[in-house]
């Protein structure tokens, strides 16, 4: 028993010390494993991007004239681009606030600029291609007939084509400078061929800026630009000729034919991108360009890639984002078109709405069921019972153009007088003013702004090539060069007409320009004639610090400064008077921002005390707003503009852009616009008030594609919109026939 439990004891013993030597050599294998792996590790630390062992480097593109340069990278992996191509893509630019920013990239002396660009018909856009925020500028100015112009330092017509850039087609736009041949030597290209040429053309200003589609702080282009190209040598006519070979689709990058001057690029943007907010610089140049506002728009390749869309391409390689879909129960999708058939819009299709054209009569009582001022003679007075655009046998009224369509009335017992500008019946653009609807041409006019009836005659203020004003249809030209007449108003025999030529701002009496801040950058809008004859023009000048001032002159050069917010701009559009004594000023000025910093708000001024006019939200959701229009009607003041809205990145498409207002005595209240398109629903130019009825003139939009709508004349009665042109106003097949504006408003 002793030695069993001696030896079971020994035996524990031994376990013990047989565990414990078990456990030493397990610590010590470990122990020496780990030390192992530590000196391994010492003597074989890991690699970083670059291959290098143990090392921090950065990888990316180190090139900093690439595209996709990464400031932080510290190896370059081979990853540089030059410039970006998924095809053949261009830009579209809104005419209002679309722009690219190509940084500071041209200095001072010799330089070509060249594009391809399309033009859009638009009124007032001052349709800049390549220009500066100074010094100079390259570009086709409405108030100069759109035609292509190009200068320096003030002097921005040095060159100018004798036609308009025509509109619609693709033209290659070039526009040279040689500082040293003759003192300095500009000239300017179209399609290829020499269309002027100015000797002694001083050298442009220093500028930090060079844009695409702007010039200072706006001026900005209507249409699309594509492949441009700017240099720091004046091409040869022949290189210009052989770039503006469309097969070549410049191909400034590398020399061809008699084209030698690639290593004088100095930048190149094919805009081939397609997507994203950038520009990349072909020439290898790093001039990488930022994009606001202009839109990517359709190629060759391009098409809509969704075979559930109406218009699916299957021979497009890229989806241009142009897919359409006949969501509409009334619409039908026919050989890739959408095809509408609800004509009134009232949410009834026309096969099943008896009243297709909402004229109040039916269809089958209804001499044209498709239009409104069209139906019946139920009164046999020889005039049509919807000529108002209703079934209204008491306001059909006389005939007087023996058209069978009588005289409508917008207010009955009134005649309303609206001026602007539209296509007439042969096809062509042109100034006129409507009588109750019934358009009326203004002989070889660009553009009409204002109008007054005095006498049984009517007065209206306009430009042909240059400020002009019409008593009736006879048009008297005004002198002064490169002019817009903007305001007209008549006293006992004197008409007057405010506006601006080259040199600044002015008004003429009866023919005769009276100059108000000239030799300066000054422009007139408005014009009034208090009870007591004295003589106000509204607008603005540019100070010594370069910004616009709102201010007004009192007989002739007698100029009066009007308040605007500390640091901030502003402008004076119309004047009206109350009691035809106390005047009213409305406009716009540049008003702090929590958001946005200074933005534009819609103003009037009473004498010289401001009101700033609500936004109607917020300035999260609202830029800003401004005022075009003023009347008073007894104590209550009236005024036309617009708001400036943000667009919500998330709703992109029911989002953003102009939409048309009017204010009564601060209170705002909402226009009816047209379909919602990229740039907004349209703007309110004037306004005018009679026997408790509203009455505001503009431009609403009116097709219902988001990117190519076009902006139509038309006018508010009571809130309710009406449009004043229409197809069959004009020959069949006139593009872009709904391009109008409707600018005054006179109510007699």
């Amino acid at each position: 028993m002793v030695f069993f439990v001696y030896r079971h004891l020994r035996q524990t013993v031994l376990n013990i010390v047989y565990m414990k030597r078990i456990q030493f050599i397990l610590v010590a294998m470990l122990l020496l494993f780990w030390i192992g792996c530590e000196e391994e590790k010492a003597e074989s630390p890991s690699e970083d991007c670059a291959g290098v062992a143990g090392g921090n480097n950065i990888c990316g593109c180190t090139d900093t004239t690439a595209f996709n340069y990464n400031s932080n990278a510290t190896f370059d992996d081979g990853s540089c681009q030059s410039h970006i191509d998924n095809g053949d893509f261009y830009l579209f630019f809104n005419g209002s606030n679309a722009h690219v920013d190509l940084g500071d990239m041209l200095s001072q002396g010799a330089y070509t600029k060249a594009a391809w660009v399309k033009r859009i018909s638009g009124y007032a856009v001052a349709n800049n291609i390549i220009s500066g925020n100074t010094g100079h500028a390259f570009w086709a100015p409405f108030a100069q007939g759109s035609k292509l112009s190009a200068g320096h330092n003030g002097d921005y017509t040095a060159v100018q084509d004798t036609d308009s850039l025509p509109t619609g087609v693709w033209n290659f736009v070039a526009v040279t400078y040689d500082p040293d041949a003759e003192t300095g030597t500009m000239t300017l290209y179209r399609n290829g061929v020499q269309v002027d040429q100015a000797t002694g053309v001083a050298p442009q200003d220093e500028s930090t800026t060079t844009y695409i589609g702007k010039f200072n702080n706006g001026n900005y282009w209507l249409g699309s630009i594509d492949e441009v190209g700017i240099w720091n040598e004046a091409l040869t006519a022949t290189e210009i000729l052989e770039l503006s070979n469309s097969s070549n689709d410049l191909g400034a990058s590398a020399n061809h034919g008699d084209y030698t001057s690639s290593d004088d690029l100095q930048g190149y943007w094919k805009m081939n991108e397609g997507e994203g907010g950038t520009l990349s610089d072909a020439s290898g140049n790093g001039h990488v360009g930022t994009i606001n506002m202009a839109v990517w728009n359709t190629c060759v390749q391009c098409g809509c890639t969704d075979q559930n869309a109406c218009n699916y391409d299957p021979s497009a390689t890229i989806d241009n984002r142009t897919c359409e879909y006949d969501d509409d129960p009334c619409d039908t999708c026919v050989s890739g078109e959408i095809l509408e058939n609800d004509h009134d819009s009232d949410g009834t299709c026309d096969d099943a709405d008896d009243d297709d054209d909402n004229d109040g009569v039916t269809d089958e009582n209804d001499a044209d069921p498709f239009d409104n001022t069209v139906c019946s003679d139920t009164d046999e007075d020889g005039c049509d019972d919807c000529s108002s655009g209703i079934y209204d046998p008491s306001n059909d009224g006389p005939d007087d153009d023996g058209d069978g369509i009588g005289n409508s009335y917008i207010i009955s017992g009134q005649t309303v007088y609206i001026v602007g500008e539209s296509y007439n019946s042969d096809g062509e653009w042109g100034a006129c003013y409507w009588v109750d609807g019934v358009r009326v041409e203004l002989p070889g006019g660009y553009i009409a702004t204002d109008i007054v009836v005095s006498n049984g005659n009517v007065y209206t203020s306009g430009s042909a090539d240059d400020a002009c004003y019409w008593i009736n249809q006879t048009r008297y030209d005004l002198p002064g060069n490169g002019g817009v007449g903007e305001a007209i108003a008549v006293d006992g025999n004197d008409v007057y007409v405010a506006g601006w030529y080259n040199n600044g701002s002015c008004y003429w009496k009866n023919g005769e320009r009276i100059n108000l801040t000239t030799n300066a950058e000054s422009q007139a809008f408005a014009l009034g004639i208090r009870n007591n004859g004295a003589i106000y023009v509204g607008g603005y000048y540019m100070n010594n610090n370069h910004y616009y001032i709102p201010c007004f002159w009192k007989n002739g050069n007698n100029r009066h400064v009007l308040p605007i917010p500390s640091g901030g701009d502003g402008e004076v559009y119309d004047i009206a008077f109350m009691d035809g004594n106390m005047r009213y000023y409305a406009g716009y000025v540049l008003k702090t921002s929590s958001f946005a910093g200074y933005t534009p708000t819609a103003v009037y001024w009473r004498h010289t005390t401001r009101t700033d006019l609500p936004l109607g939200g917020s300035t999260f959701d609202i830029y800003g707003a401004g005022a075009y229009g003023i009347t008073i009607d007894g104590d209550d003041v009236y005024v036309a503009g617009y708001t400036d809205w943000f667009e919500d990145t998330n709703n992109p498409y029911t989002t953003g852009g102009s939409f048309p207002q009017y204010w009564k005595n601060s209170t705002i209240y909402d226009l009816e616009g047209g379909p919602m398109t990229n740039f907004g629903t349209g703007l309110a130019y004037d306004i005018g008030v009679a026997d408790g009825n509203v009455v505001v003139v503009g431009v609403a939009t009116r097709d219902t594609s988001y990117f190519d709508s076009q902006e139509s004349a038309c006018y508010w009665l009571n809130g309710e919109l009406h449009y004043l042109v229409n197809q069959y106003d004009v020959p069949e097949g006139t593009e872009g026939w709904e391009w109008s504006a409707a600018r005054g408003i006179f109510i007699e």
